[in-house]
């Protein structure tokens, strides 16, 4: 489903080079929910962005269900990327358009026909449980509606996968406990594969089959969650299982 072969990604800051990731090479299966965990500045931002080029790799590549994207120019990208929804921590919703204009918005980009929007918006608000907000705006909004209307809007386009970065670090514990309800019930009734990419443990363990840890840009460990929990092979992996406040 997706692959990403040997990436690497180097930023520049005037005469300085950073290496945000060190040859990556990750296989995530179709359906999975696919946790990345690392600390805040490991590459696991950079890491999620390289899947859709809103980052491009300095070297490797990446397969989408067996395609090589790197090698596609922006205009050939435009297909692949349809079928990738994003949401992100601090849910980038347009302010001036209510919660039903917000889901419809991608819609009306490639100019599907208004009844087909209608009923399109309906049947996601009804699955993100906002049919009630429809008229809503987002400032009228909890933190949590607000991720519901960003995960609507990300599912307009019939993606095959999701991204989500950060999606639940602004939220408190029972809001993030019902937004991981509901990507769950995502992947399961529409077999979406989903991407998490978090620094929080309990998310991972809560809802994820496989995860990535990420260090310095570096892949440090791969496994499947419960084995991971059980048998952490790495110190990082170790540490992000029993967090401590240190101060040196």
């Amino acid at each position: 489903m997706i692959k990403l072969e040997q990436v690497s990604k180097i930023f520049y800051q005037k005469h300085r080079e950073i290496q945000a990731l060190k040859n990556i090479t990750l296989h995530i299966e179709k359906g999975d929910i696919f946790g990345i965990i690392g600390y805040s500045g490991s590459g696991k931002s950079t890491l999620v962005r390289t899947i859709n080029l809103l980052e491009r790799p300095t070297s490797g590549n990446i397969y989408l269900s067996k395609k090589n994207i790197v090698s596609l120019s922006d205009k050939e990208l435009i297909p692949f990327r349809r079928k990738i929804g994003m949401i992100f921590q601090h849910f980038n919703l347009l302010s001036s358009r209510t919660v039903f204009d917000n889901v419809a918005f991608p819609l009306q980009l490639i100019g599907m026909a208004k009844e087909d929007i209608d009923k399109k918006v309906d049947n996601l608000l009804n699955m993100v449980d906002l049919s009630d907000k429809r008229e809503e705006y987002p400032v009228a909004l909890s933190g949590g509606q607000k991720q519901r209307v960003a995960i609507g809007r990300a599912l307009a386009s019939n993606p095959d996968i999701l991204l989500c970065d950060e999606a639940t670090s602004a939220l408190d514990p029972q809001t993030t406990r019902s937004i991981l309800a509901l990507l769950k019930r995502i992947n399961r009734e529409l077999g979406i594969t989903i991407v998490l990419i978090t620094h929080q443990m309990e998310v991972v363990r809560a809802v994820c089959n496989r995860v990535a840890v990420i260090s310095e840009g570096e892949l440090v460990e791969e496994n499947d969650v419960d084995i991971l929990f059980e048998r952490p092979r790495s110190p990082i992996t170790q540490e992000l299982l029993n967090p401590t406040l240190r101060i040196d």
